[in-house]
């Protein structure tokens, strides 16, 4: 299933693309069950959301520290969800910070921006939460 939508991100105009390989429901119900991953998924976007808003201070400050730990803990749990592409995006970011490396981190910021938006748009088309 595929479908179409623009949305707006602290400021950004995102036009999304989005398919149910951005989250791997189907895996995530075969190892946790169907009510269990809904729980799963309502508290790790929650968890998101906030890490997000997190990076969004910290990327543009250079903090090293807090870049590295947020993207950390964010990786961790796209990870742990089959967000795959969000966990990838976050690694990039994490090691970005570790090595002091800050050209390709706004970049960073904005696709895991977008994929998030594209993974909360999907949810509520596939799995309503």
């Amino acid at each position: 299933m595929l479908f179409f939508s623009t949305l707006e991100l602290s400021g950004i105009v995102v036009d999304i693309m989005a398919s149910k390989e951005i989250i791997r429901l189907d895996e995530l119900k075969s190892l946790y069950g169907e009510d269990s991953v809904r729980e799963l998924l309502e508290l790790s976007l929650g968890e998101a959301r906030t890490l997000i808003s997190s990076l969004e201070i910290a990327v543009p400050a250079k903090n090293q520290q807090a870049v590295s730990a947020d993207a950390h803990q964010l990786k961790g749990m796209a990870a742990t969800m089959t967000i795959d592409r969000l966990a990838e995006l976050s690694k990039e970011l994490e090691f970005a910070a570790k090595d002091n490396i800050w050209d390709d981190s706004p970049r960073i910021l904005s696709d895991i921006s977008k994929t998030f938006i594209e993974l909360e748009q999907y949810l509520k088309t596939a799995f309503p939460l």
